[in-house]
Protein backbone atom coordinates (compact mmCIF):
# COMPACT_ATOMS: atom_id res chain seq x y z
CA UNK A 1 0.00 0.00 0.00
CA UNK A 2 2.00 3.30 -0.95
CA UNK A 3 -0.40 5.86 0.60
CA UNK A 4 -3.43 5.88 3.25
CA UNK A 5 -5.79 8.66 3.54
CA UNK A 6 -7.53 9.55 6.55
CA UNK A 7 -10.66 11.44 6.88
CA UNK A 8 -11.73 12.56 10.52
CA UNK A 9 -15.88 13.46 10.00
CA UNK A 10 -19.00 14.17 12.07
CA UNK A 11 -22.18 15.05 10.21
CA UNK A 12 -20.21 15.65 6.98
CA UNK A 13 -22.80 14.42 4.41
CA UNK A 14 -23.18 17.70 2.98
CA UNK A 15 -18.87 18.15 2.41
CA UNK A 16 -17.65 14.37 2.10
CA UNK A 17 -18.31 13.61 -1.55
CA UNK A 18 -16.42 16.27 -2.99
CA UNK A 19 -13.71 15.54 -0.25
CA UNK A 20 -13.41 11.77 -1.94
CA UNK A 21 -14.28 12.38 -5.43
CA UNK A 22 -11.44 15.63 -4.80
CA UNK A 23 -8.93 12.68 -3.80
CA UNK A 24 -9.99 10.21 -6.12
CA UNK A 25 -9.13 12.48 -8.89
CA UNK A 26 -6.07 13.58 -7.76
CA UNK A 27 -4.88 10.07 -7.11
CA UNK A 28 -5.56 8.92 -10.52
CA UNK A 29 -3.61 11.82 -12.01
CA UNK A 30 -0.39 11.72 -9.81
CA UNK A 31 -0.31 8.30 -10.58
CA UNK A 32 -0.58 7.38 -7.05
CA UNK A 33 -1.66 3.05 -6.39
CA UNK A 34 -2.32 1.41 -4.86
CA UNK A 35 -3.85 3.71 -1.96
CA UNK A 36 -6.62 3.62 0.62
CA UNK A 37 -8.94 6.12 1.65
CA UNK A 38 -10.22 5.64 5.66
CA UNK A 39 -12.88 7.39 6.58
CA UNK A 40 -13.45 7.53 10.56
CA UNK A 41 -16.85 8.34 11.79
CA UNK A 42 -17.39 9.74 14.94
CA UNK A 43 -20.65 9.03 15.79
CA UNK A 44 -22.23 10.74 12.59
CA UNK A 45 -25.82 10.45 12.89
CA UNK A 46 -26.29 11.87 9.11
CA UNK A 47 -25.72 9.61 6.22
CA UNK A 48 -21.56 10.73 6.23
CA UNK A 49 -20.96 6.59 6.99
CA UNK A 50 -23.03 6.03 3.99
CA UNK A 51 -21.74 8.29 1.45
CA UNK A 52 -18.47 7.06 2.34
CA UNK A 53 -18.81 3.70 1.70
CA UNK A 54 -21.00 4.68 -1.42
CA UNK A 55 -17.66 6.17 -2.76
CA UNK A 56 -15.01 3.34 -2.03
CA UNK A 57 -14.01 4.46 0.73
CA UNK A 58 -13.16 2.03 4.46
CA UNK A 59 -15.13 3.74 7.26
CA UNK A 60 -13.82 2.73 10.60
CA UNK A 61 -15.68 3.86 13.68
CA UNK A 62 -14.38 6.40 16.50
CA UNK A 63 -16.89 7.66 18.49
CA UNK A 64 -14.29 9.70 20.60
CA UNK A 65 -15.45 13.33 19.86
CA UNK A 66 -12.15 14.23 19.98
CA UNK A 67 -10.02 15.01 16.48
CA UNK A 68 -7.07 13.72 17.77
CA UNK A 69 -8.21 10.59 18.71
CA UNK A 70 -10.61 10.09 15.27
CA UNK A 71 -6.83 10.80 13.71
CA UNK A 72 -5.15 8.00 15.51
CA UNK A 73 -7.74 5.81 14.98
CA UNK A 74 -7.52 6.40 11.38
CA UNK A 75 -3.63 5.57 11.49
CA UNK A 76 -3.84 2.82 13.73
CA UNK A 77 -6.34 1.24 10.88
CA UNK A 78 -4.41 2.36 7.91
CA UNK A 79 -2.18 -0.08 5.75
CA UNK A 80 0.71 2.05 4.38
CA UNK A 81 4.11 3.50 5.68
CA UNK A 82 2.75 6.58 4.84
CA UNK A 83 -0.38 8.70 5.91
CA UNK A 84 -1.97 11.66 4.92
CA UNK A 85 -4.62 13.43 7.01
CA UNK A 86 -7.25 14.99 4.97
CA UNK A 87 -10.28 17.41 6.64
CA UNK A 88 -13.47 16.41 5.41
CA UNK A 89 -14.16 20.08 4.29
CA UNK A 90 -11.24 20.03 2.33
CA UNK A 91 -11.05 19.55 -1.54
CA UNK A 92 -6.99 18.11 -3.36
CA UNK A 93 -5.59 18.41 -6.15
CA UNK A 94 -2.92 16.25 -8.33
CA UNK A 95 -0.68 19.17 -7.86
CA UNK A 96 -0.34 19.16 -4.13
CA UNK A 97 -0.15 15.07 -4.16
CA UNK A 98 2.59 15.29 -6.49
CA UNK A 99 4.57 17.77 -4.60
CA UNK A 100 3.69 15.49 -1.49
CA UNK A 101 4.90 12.00 -2.80
CA UNK A 102 8.19 14.57 -4.09
CA UNK A 103 9.17 15.57 -0.28
CA UNK A 104 8.44 11.80 0.57
CA UNK A 105 11.32 10.59 -1.90
CA UNK A 106 13.36 13.67 -1.07
CA UNK A 107 13.56 12.53 3.04
CA UNK A 108 11.18 14.43 4.68
CA UNK A 109 9.19 12.71 7.24
CA UNK A 110 6.53 14.79 7.07
CA UNK A 111 4.70 18.27 6.06
CA UNK A 112 1.93 19.99 5.12
CA UNK A 113 0.44 23.03 2.12
CA UNK A 114 -0.97 26.67 2.26
CA UNK A 115 -4.54 26.44 2.89
CA UNK A 116 -6.98 28.63 0.66
CA UNK A 117 -10.85 29.05 0.85
CA UNK A 118 -12.95 27.21 -1.62
CA UNK A 119 -15.67 29.06 -1.42
CA UNK A 120 -16.63 33.31 -0.33
CA UNK A 121 -15.06 33.99 3.02
CA UNK A 122 -16.21 37.04 4.85
CA UNK A 123 -13.68 40.29 4.22
CA UNK A 124 -12.07 39.71 7.84
CA UNK A 125 -11.21 36.32 7.22
CA UNK A 126 -8.25 36.28 3.59
CA UNK A 127 -5.90 38.08 6.31
CA UNK A 128 -5.72 35.18 8.43
CA UNK A 129 -6.12 32.93 6.17
CA UNK A 130 -2.51 34.86 4.94
CA UNK A 131 -1.19 35.17 8.28
CA UNK A 132 -1.83 30.91 9.01
CA UNK A 133 -0.25 30.32 5.57
CA UNK A 134 3.14 32.86 7.07
CA UNK A 135 3.07 30.71 9.85
CA UNK A 136 3.11 27.51 8.57
CA UNK A 137 5.85 28.28 6.12
CA UNK A 138 8.25 29.97 8.57
CA UNK A 139 7.67 27.60 11.69
CA UNK A 140 6.91 24.25 9.28
CA UNK A 141 3.62 23.64 11.31
CA UNK A 142 1.06 22.01 8.54
CA UNK A 143 -2.24 22.57 9.38
CA UNK A 144 -4.78 19.65 10.14
CA UNK A 145 -7.08 20.15 6.67
CA UNK A 146 -3.78 18.40 4.68
CA UNK A 147 -1.06 16.98 7.19
CA UNK A 148 1.34 13.86 5.98
CA UNK A 149 3.65 11.60 7.75
CA UNK A 150 5.80 8.61 7.61
CA UNK A 151 4.52 6.18 10.22
CA UNK A 152 7.48 5.37 12.36
CA UNK A 153 7.89 8.92 13.14
CA UNK A 154 4.38 9.19 13.58
CA UNK A 155 4.56 6.53 16.01
CA UNK A 156 7.58 8.11 17.62
CA UNK A 157 5.94 11.04 18.40
CA UNK A 158 2.70 9.55 19.95
CA UNK A 159 0.69 10.34 17.22
CA UNK A 160 -1.91 13.18 17.84
CA UNK A 161 -2.24 14.19 21.62
CA UNK A 162 -5.39 12.81 22.56
CA UNK A 163 -5.59 15.37 26.15
CA UNK A 164 -6.26 18.28 23.78
CA UNK A 165 -9.66 19.26 21.29
CA UNK A 166 -7.91 21.40 19.06
CA UNK A 167 -4.46 22.10 17.39
CA UNK A 168 -3.86 18.87 18.02
CA UNK A 169 -1.39 19.14 14.36
CA UNK A 170 0.44 22.15 15.50
CA UNK A 171 1.84 19.60 18.78
CA UNK A 172 2.35 16.62 16.63
CA UNK A 173 4.58 18.96 14.16
CA UNK A 174 6.72 19.83 16.98
CA UNK A 175 7.31 16.42 18.09
CA UNK A 176 8.22 15.42 14.45
CA UNK A 177 10.98 17.59 14.15
CA UNK A 178 13.10 15.58 16.53
CA UNK A 179 12.87 12.45 13.91
CA UNK A 180 13.82 14.64 10.28
CA UNK A 181 12.86 17.41 8.37
CA UNK A 182 9.34 18.91 7.57
CA UNK A 183 7.78 20.23 4.15
CA UNK A 184 5.86 23.04 3.79
CA UNK A 185 4.52 22.32 0.21
CA UNK A 186 4.69 25.76 -2.57
CA UNK A 187 1.24 23.91 -3.73
CA UNK A 188 -2.09 24.16 -1.65
CA UNK A 189 -5.39 22.83 -0.73
CA UNK A 190 -9.16 24.29 -0.17
CA UNK A 191 -10.95 24.19 2.79
CA UNK A 192 -14.78 25.28 3.73
CA UNK A 193 -15.13 29.26 4.97
CA UNK A 194 -18.76 27.68 6.25
CA UNK A 195 -17.79 28.23 9.80
CA UNK A 196 -16.56 31.69 9.53
CA UNK A 197 -20.53 32.22 8.29
CA UNK A 198 -22.05 30.16 11.34
CA UNK A 199 -20.11 31.40 14.13
CA UNK A 200 -19.82 35.72 14.44
CA UNK A 201 -16.57 37.33 14.26
CA UNK A 202 -17.17 37.90 17.74
CA UNK A 203 -17.26 34.40 18.56
CA UNK A 204 -14.13 33.53 16.78
CA UNK A 205 -12.22 36.70 18.38
CA UNK A 206 -13.07 35.67 21.99
CA UNK A 207 -12.14 31.99 21.18
CA UNK A 208 -8.53 32.60 19.54
CA UNK A 209 -8.45 35.24 22.82
CA UNK A 210 -8.91 32.43 24.91
CA UNK A 211 -6.31 29.76 23.40
CA UNK A 212 -3.94 32.53 23.49
CA UNK A 213 -4.04 33.77 26.95
CA UNK A 214 -5.41 30.27 28.73
CA UNK A 215 -4.01 27.67 25.87
CA UNK A 216 -4.18 24.48 28.52
CA UNK A 217 -7.60 25.39 29.93
CA UNK A 218 -9.42 26.18 26.26
CA UNK A 219 -7.84 23.15 24.83
CA UNK A 220 -8.63 20.78 27.20
CA UNK A 221 -12.33 21.85 27.38
CA UNK A 222 -14.29 20.28 24.48
CA UNK A 223 -17.21 22.58 25.70
CA UNK A 224 -14.99 25.70 24.98
CA UNK A 225 -14.07 24.70 21.19
CA UNK A 226 -17.54 25.23 19.70
CA UNK A 227 -15.70 26.06 16.38
CA UNK A 228 -14.59 22.58 16.03
CA UNK A 229 -16.90 20.66 18.08
CA UNK A 230 -20.55 22.47 17.12
CA UNK A 231 -22.43 22.08 14.04
CA UNK A 232 -24.49 25.22 13.19
CA UNK A 233 -25.58 23.80 9.40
Amino acid sequence: MKLSIIIPAFNEAKQIRACLESIQHSMREAVISPYEIIVVDDDSTDDTADIARSLGARVVHSGKRNIAATRNRGAAAAESERLLFVDADTIINPRVVMDMTQAFENGFVGGGAFVHFSNPAPWWAHPFIYIWNGFTKLFRLPAGSFFFTKREPFQQAGGFNEEVYATEEIGLAAKLKQYGRLKILSSSVHTSSRKLYQFSFGEILLLLTRMIFSPSRTLRDRSRLSLWYERRD
